[in-house]
């Protein structure tokens, strides 16, 4: 009797001793994914600070990225262009679906998927400015966000056209902030992505004439994270299934912005 509770009770530790190795994998697999993402652009990453809630196409592609990899939901912290990075890096989110394009600096700290989504960055100005192209804002002062790779464009693209005179870079911290300032006179142009424009154009602005660069946005992991490959597969298979042409005819959002033809 004594032998038979030793043997049961030997293969009930076992047991427990397997569901024990085997949990954390599998907390790890149903706990929320925490993204980091936008508060401040309707149709991608809004909070409605009424509700609590988020809206757009990056927080429903958030939504449909956890599922795919079978956690229990979503976790949503704001982030700005000069916070997106320590974020990430501090460990602060699992990933990044913030506006954050691809670029060759960025790709050497952080992994990426595949592009969910691209777009136009233009500039946009006042009508009364009378401004025909971007050689009228040579010497001229250009609203760009701060922490965006937006700034570094602006420079290139009017030293280019005038390496003496060049143009002044005034930063604000939100998009707000740049059409408030480019309606009082503050800057005489502003520049940032055509999806991000649409919400602030309106019959007295105009865009310039060509754009300045093509951003591509992916998410974004920690360099060699456990999350990498299987969070670029998942978006992998939603570029494919239709999945991202879907949401983003939900919200009205076109997959490319010839907004400056």
């Amino acid at each position: 009797m004594r032998k038979t509770r030793f043997v049961a009770a030997l293969a009930l530790l076992a047991l427990l001793t397997g569901l024990m190795a085997g949990a954390p994998a599998a907390l790890a697999d149903s706990s929320d994914l925490v993204v980091g993402v936008r508060d401040d652009i309707v149709n991608f990453g809004f909070l409605n600070e009424t509700t609590g809630k988020y809206y757009g196409l990056e927080i429903d592609l958030a939504r449909e990225l956890a599922s795919r990899l079978g956690r229990g939901g979503v976790q949503f912290v704001s982030v700005t262009p000069a916070t997106r990075r320590e974020t990430l890096e501090s460990g602060q989110v699992d990933c990044l679906i913030a506006c954050y394009s691809i670029t060759d600096e960025r790709q050497e700290v952080f992994d990426f998927s595949a592009p969910y989504y691209h777009d136009d960055t233009v500039f946009m100005v006042q009508n009364s400015s009378l401004f025909k192209d971007q050689r009228d804002l040579v010497g001229m002062t250009v609203g760009v966000l701060a922490g965006s790779n937006t700034g570094d464009l602006v420079t290139q693209a009017i030293e280019a056209i005038d390496p003496e005179e060049g143009v002044t870079l005034w930063e604000a911290e939100s998009y707000g902030d740049l059409s408030s300032a480019l309606e009082r006179g503050e800057v005489d142009a502003v520049c940032m992505d055509g999806c991000i424009a649409q919400a602030y154009m309106n019959a007295d602005r105009a865009y310039l004439p060509g754009s300045l660069a093509t951003q591509y946005y992916g998410v974004a992991t920690q360099k060699g994270s456990a999350l990498t490959d299987k969070i670029a597969k998942a978006i992998d298979d939603m570029l494919a299934d239709g999945t991202v042409d879907a949401l983003a005819a939900k919200w009205d959002i076109e997959e490319v912005q010839e907004w400056t033809e």
